[in-house]
């Protein structure tokens, strides 16, 4: 079984764990790279101040000076956290940090640059550490005395020596605060994605708490309760429509389980009567067996009562036939003759029917079966519920806003029906007769029709005029 709130806080936690981790994880791409950035910008600023404590001057040996003093720098020289560089000059060894003496490896490598270049490169220290290493090239400085006594400094400028300069620290630090953020970014990722999932989980269950009343209300609802319709008052905006449709099924439900134990109680009252006469009749004959008038009645008793059981259960069958959700087919039909033919069935008395048919509807595409059964059924209603010497009047006309077409069957009725009557006039077993006193007559033909009208689409519709004509319309 899926359950919806695991299944929505699964979905948005991983959702919100993910855009957060990713968040985060950028971050720490940031932050690593913007303290990789000030470590460089750090070790570029250090190697420049040292290239300004060189310059050429010419009271020096090698015609450049290095103003260089171990006591404001003293990383150069002692063995706590050193620091290292060395300069070259002719590709020779200019000068070196004391540190760089402590150890058999004394010099740091070379590589090649431009002139007024650098680099910055991973190595391993003297001392054995992980370190990171500024390489240049770049010519010195000229002393202030000595550029005043120039008379061409742009020739002087040309001629003069390049030097090397690499400068060397340890990144280990560096390594260790970048393993610090990133640990701190694990540890944030994790406690994210669990405090997400539980907030998540949170908001989700009081976000369907709304599900569950409405869970509730249903439990509550069953077909013989009083209660017929769910409690919307407290329901969100979403879910009031839902209910508003569960409410609609539920009524349907209740009206047709009302209507169904009504049926199952008619047919039980109709199947009664002809099963309890036949019983009578059994009783009769057996106990006078040798009565040849009894004998002689109850066989043609027998015959007519089993064709009331019959013609009970045909309309039935024909009722529970026309309510399958099997689509019926199409086809073009004849009007005049069909409706002749269904005349000619059922008007065996030959009374006055007026028939009429308008030119423009001659066909029409409808189901044949159940366009007859309509038709049979209206006709012999129509026939039956009418006094004898009264006409009967169909008539078939165009639709005066589509292409539909109207079929109107007026006859005059012995009964007067009220609105409630016309309300229940096409449930099935109703009749006038609240007695049920009707041998012939079962409530079921009107039920037909309406059921076979709603299988094909065709609007039906009944009124009665002041005269007592009643008259059945079909739009199809």
């Amino acid at each position: 079984m899926i359950s919806i709130k695991k299944k929505l806080s699964r979905y948005i936690s991983i959702s919100i764990s993910i855009l957060l981790v990713s968040i985060l994880l950028i971050t720490d791409i940031a932050v690593d790279s913007w303290i990789d950035v000030e470590f460089d910008r750090a070790m570029t600023n250090k190697a420049n101040l040292l290239t300004t404590l060189i310059s050429e001057d010419s009271d020096e040996i090698h015609g450049i000076e290095f103003d260089f003093a171990d006591e404001f720098m003293p990383e150069f020289s002692g063995n706590n956290d050193p620091e290292y560089f060395q300069l070259w000059l002719d590709n020779k060894v200019f000068e070196r940090s004391k540190t760089l003496a402590l150890f058999d490896i004394n010099d740091l490598p070379r590589t090649t640059v431009k002139l007024n270049q650098s680099v910055i490169i991973d190595i391993t220290l003297p001392d054995g550490r992980s370190g990171r290493m500024y390489f240049t090239k770049f010519k010195p400085q000229i002393d202030t005395d000595d550029r005043e006594g120039l008379v061409d400094l742009l020739q002087v400028v040309q001629n003069q020596k390049t030097m090397e300069l690499a400068y060397a620290v340890s990144n280990e630090g560096l390594n260790q605060i970048l393993w610090f953020v990133d640990i701190i970014f694990i540890l944030t990722s994790l406690a994210a994605v669990f405090a997400v999932r539980l907030i998540v989980f949170k908001v989700v269950d009081r976000g369907l708490k709304p599900i569950e009343q409405l869970n509730n209300e249903l439990q509550k609802i069953n077909l013989n309760s009083e209660i017929s319709a769910i409690n919307t008052a407290n329901l969100p905006d979403e879910l009031i429509v839902i209910a508003n449709g569960i409410n609609h099924f539920i009524r349907e439900n209740k009206n047709l389980y009302s209507r169904e134990k009504r049926i199952t109680s008619d047919i039980a009252h109709e199947l009664k009567t002809p099963i309890a006469e036949l019983l009578n009749l059994s009783e009769v004959a057996i106990k006078f067996p040798h009565e040849k008038q009894l004998s002689d009645n109850f066989k043609v008793d027998v015959l007519n009562i089993t064709e009331r059981l019959r013609n009970i259960v045909n309309s039935i069958l024909l009722l529970q036939k026309s309510t399958n959700s099997i689509k019926l087919a199409k086809q073009k039909i004849e009007l005049k003759q069909l409706i002749n033919n269904v005349i000619k069935i059922e008007n065996k008395a030959k009374r006055t029917i007026n028939f009429t048919l308008d030119k423009s509807c001659e066909s029409i595409q409808a189901n044949e079966f159940a366009l007859t059964t309509i038709l049979c059924n209206l006709v012999n209603n129509a026939l039956f519920y009418s006094p004898d010497n009264t006409p009967i009047t169909i008539s078939v006309l165009p639709h005066s806003e589509n292409k539909q077409v109207i079929f109107s069957l007026t006859n005059v009725s012995e009964h007067h029906f009220s609105e409630q009557d016309f309300a229940l006039f096409f449930d099935p077993l109703w009749q006038k007769d609240a007695s049920r006193t009707s041998t012939d007559r079962y409530g079921l033909g009107l039920a037909i029709v309406k059921s076979y009208c709603e299988n094909i689409s065709a609007t039906l519709q009944v009124a009665m005029s002041a005269e007592k004509e009643i008259t059945f319309t079909i739009i199809i």
